[in-house]
C-alpha cells in the first residue's frame, strides 16, 4: 500500500428491496479522516474473487444515506448477487468489506 496505511473496512448488509426492485446494499461509515468515496464492487459467480470483480457505483465520503441500490448481477429472478462496499482513501488505499449475497426473489 501507499504511505497513510491500508484503512478498516466498513461493515455491509444486502437485502433485496421490492419497492425499488433492486438490491439495497447499506453499510457503516468508514472513521477514516482520509476518506475520499465509498465504491461498490461486483463479482459474478458463487465465490466472490476479487480478481473477477467490477466497480459500479461510487458514492462520496459525505454521502448519506450510506445505501447502494443496484440491479448489476441480478437481472433475472432467483439469481444471487455477491457484492463489496470499498472504502477509498485520498492517498489511493483501499479495503474492501465483508462479502454481502443479495438474492432476487423468483
Amino acid at each position: 500500500p501507499a504511505p497513510g496505511g491500508t484503512p478498516d473496512p466498513v461493515v455491509a448488509t444486502g437485502t433485496w428491496d421490492t419497492e425499488e426492485a433492486k438490491g439495497r446494499i447499506s453499510f457503516t461509515a468508514s472513521a477514516n479522516p482520509n476518506l475520499d468515496r465509498y465504491e461498490l464492487r461486483y463479482c459474478a459467480g458463487s465465490e466472490y474473487r476479487t480478481e473477477d470483480e467490477v466497480s459500479i457505483a461510487t458514492l462520496p465520503a459525505t454521502a448519506s444515506p450510506l445505501v447502494f441500490l443496484t440491479l448489476d448481477g441480478l437481472t433475472t429472478p432467483g439469481t444471487t448477487a455477491l457484492y463489496r462496499v470499498y472504502v477509498i482513501l485520498t492517498t489511493g488505499n483501499e479495503r474492501g468489506s465483508n462479502t454481502v449475497p443479495v438474492t432476487r426473489p423468483a
